[in-house]
């Protein structure tokens, strides 16, 4: 009986059921007539500054947690602005499909809402995240 109870409530099960987490696929589109700058960060992970081209995607991978899923935060960083590109509460994190669709431009954020089939306007935020988080990145767009 004391076998049995140390068995589940070894440390290692919480790793475990840290590990089988779902992963939802994260797709940042240029959405700007030319070169726009990007740069996506969480609290445990940063990506260096893309620079991407009319209609050109950054995609990357979030680990969703199990246990507190509502600190699995991803934001975006331009040189317009920020924008939370992933968080537990938005509507593609709880869809089936594994994908969250974002467009974002010099004036606005767009996010692709699955359950009503429609691109929704996001303002950006202003710079909210310290410069060495992320905050506004020093890039430069073409009109």
């Amino acid at each position: 009986m004391v076998l049995v109870a140390f068995m589940v409530t070894r440390p290692e099960a919480a790793g475990d059921a840290e590990t089988s987490s779902k992963r939802k696929l994260i797709v940042v589109t240029n959405n700007h007539t030319s070169y726009l700058s990007l740069r996506c960060f969480s609290f445990d992970n940063a990506f260096d500054v893309q620079h991407l081209n009319s209609w050109e995607q950054f995609k990357f991978m979030v680990d969703v947690r199990v246990i507190f899923p509502s600190a699995t935060m991803w934001n975006c960083s331009t040189n317009m602005g920020t924008f939370v590109a992933f968080r537990h509460d938005y509507a593609c994190s709880n869809h089936p499909s594994n994908t969250c669709q974002w467009r974002f431009d010099e004036h606005m954020t767009y996010v692709y809402d699955p359950t009503v089939a429609l691109w929704v306007a996001v303002e950006y935020n202003p710079n909210y995240e310290s410069l060495n988080r992320g905050g506004v990145i020093r890039g430069y767009y073409v009109n």
